[in-house]
């Protein structure tokens, strides 16, 4: 992670624009703006490592909760015997999502209730009933569904 623009002494605009342009071309602690390394692992829920010295853990803590805000966050295990169970989490809107595999197509119910019928229409997977109105999830249900019949 890197500041956008380090802080500097000159006032001249000119200046710091061209110490900001040399500051790009160094990676790592050669850049007088980095904050550390931020790493994200696994591929539900964001486990994260920080790896630095200059921001507090309250600092990092924003910074990932900002990410997180604006990315969905899948968490398997409603059902542990099961990839066709999880939740969705976004924008603090929690949803329990089960995916019913019945007779080569699959029922979707969020919540409890029936959102989406989903059917194999030639080689892909189609909604042909029903709707699930967040393209986010959609994209996810779906790959969950070719990854459990491939």
């Amino acid at each position: 992670m890197y500041e956008g623009y380090p802080a500097e002494e000159s006032e001249d605009i000119e200046e710091r624009l061209e110490r900001y342009l040399e500051y790009v071309e160094l990676e790592g602690e050669a850049n007088p703006g980095f904050l550390g390394e931020l790493h994200f692992q696994g591929m539900t829920v964001y486990e994260w490592i920080y790896t630095g010295q200059r921001l507090s853990e309250a600092e990092v803590l924003q910074v990932v909760d900002l990410l997180q805000d604006n990315q969905p966050v899948f968490v398997s295990g409603n059902d542990p015997d099961t990839a066709l169970s999880f939740t969705y989490d976004r924008f603090h809107e929690r949803k329990y999502i089960q995916l019913m595999a019945d007779e080569g197509r699959f029922l979707v119910f969020i919540n409890g209730g029936f959102s989406a019928e989903i059917e194999l229409m030639g080689t892909e997977w189609e909604i042909s009933g029903g709707d699930i109105s967040d393209h986010r999830l959609e994209r996810e249900i779906m790959r969950r569904i070719r990854d459990y019949t491939a």
